[in-house]
């Protein structure tokens, strides 16, 4: 074996057809997710002109639901819209016959709220952003 170092290139931005080959190499061998594999999700709430006031969307694979984005305009914080859109994501989960929840959050206050509704840290990448942590947390829904 040579010493050599292959030729290796960095492509950013990531040109698509390079992107979908490593997609494809990856589900041929069966070490990622494929599309059929996940049935993404999305709840909204919009004000009277259907302009997004607020959202949650997710995937769901085999029996695991994935919450990957949570929003909610700064206007409507603190009314309990954020909790609502979890807890709608965990029945939809529930409903699809999964037996965890996953989200993922830099936000202390984020985590907090989280933590308050039953997810539990399971992993911290510390000083992710300067000193802020990134935190996994997952709820057991069986």
């Amino acid at each position: 074996m040579s010493n050599e170092e292959p030729g290796i290139e960095l492509h950013t931005p990531v040109p698509k057809a390079l992107g979908l080959a490593l997609q494809k190499g990856l589900e041929e061998a069966g070490q990622t997710l494929t599309e059929a594999d996940l049935r993404p999700f999305l709840l909204s709430v919009t004000d009277d002109s259907g302009a997004l006031r607020a959202g949650c969307r997710g995937e769901i694979a085999f029996r695991s639901a994935r919450v990957s984005q949570l929003w909610v305009h700064p206007d409507l914080r603190g009314q309990g819209i954020g909790e609502a859109l979890l807890r709608k994501a965990e029945a939809h989960a529930r409903m699809a016959h999964c037996i965890r929840i996953q989200i993922e959050t830099r936000s202390e206050g984020a985590r907090r709220l989280y933590e308050r509704l039953g997810y539990s840290v399971f992993g911290t990448l510390a000083d992710y952003e300067g000193t802020q942590a990134f935190y996994y947390l997952e709820k057991r829904l069986d």
